[in-house]
């Protein structure tokens, strides 16, 4: 399984999850939306999406939102978004998603929270597979 940075070249598959992920949370299907939502995040580079590849095909992908924390004196990235298709719930993807994007901030010095929960940072056993 390979987990990377979208970018535009993922938007298709990227929004299919989204709209997916959006009805999971009780909201009509609405792809344009999703595609037009998400083609802005990624052109205006306000928000960072984990993606999950396997067999070439993306199964789920996590969101992040960059911010500052005046408490913490430090810049953070807000989990917003979790999900992973059905299927591949059990495959433990959500948590490798989780670790490489906690990789990445600690290497960046940022700090990981789950915007849920905005008072401790997250860890993976805490995720489930929709926010």
């Amino acid at each position: 399984m390979q987990i990377r940075l979208a970018s535009s070249v993922d938007l298709e598959p990227l929004s299919l999850l989204f709209d997916l992920y959006r009805q999971q949370l009780q909201q009509p299907s609405d792809f344009p939306a999703c595609h037009h939502f998400l083609k802005h995040r990624l052109a205006e580079n306000d928000s960072m999406i984990f993606v999950s590849i396997r067999d070439d095909e993306m199964v789920g992908f996590i969101q992040l939102y960059p911010s500052f924390s005046s408490l913490r004196l430090a810049p953070v990235w807000y989990l917003e978004d979790v999900f992973v298709k059905p299927q591949y719930q059990q495959q433990d993807v959500v948590s490798q998603m989780y670790q490489k994007a906690q990789l990445l901030a600690q290497s960046t010095g940022v700090l990981l929270i789950n915007h849920h929960d905005s008072q401790v940072p997250i860890e993976p056993e805490s995720l489930s597979c929709t926010a």
